[in-house]
């Protein structure tokens, strides 16, 4: 996956409007809850990482997410 399709992923996951950008503030996502972090968990399963909801919830802006994703996303 890219990290463009990634963004796409996370911003459908989330209920957005368009896909995410890189760097936005997570914070100002409403649906970025609890609900939010079980659903971007899920999409990382699907890249094959596992990853606790806590790094999850601690990340504070869309890069800190393909951090975690790392060397699972193209460039």
């Amino acid at each position: 996956m890219t990290e463009a399709g990634f963004l796409d992923e996370l911003g459908a996951i989330l209920d957005q409007p368009g896909p995410l950008a890189r760097g936005q503030t997570l914070g100002e996502i409403e649906t970025f809850d609890s609900l939010g972090i079980l659903n971007i968990m899920a999409l990382f399963d699907t890249l094959g990482l596992e990853v606790e909801p806590s790094r999850i919830a601690e990340a504070a802006t869309t890069d800190d997410l393909i951090g975690i994703a790392g060397a699972k996303l193209e460039a």
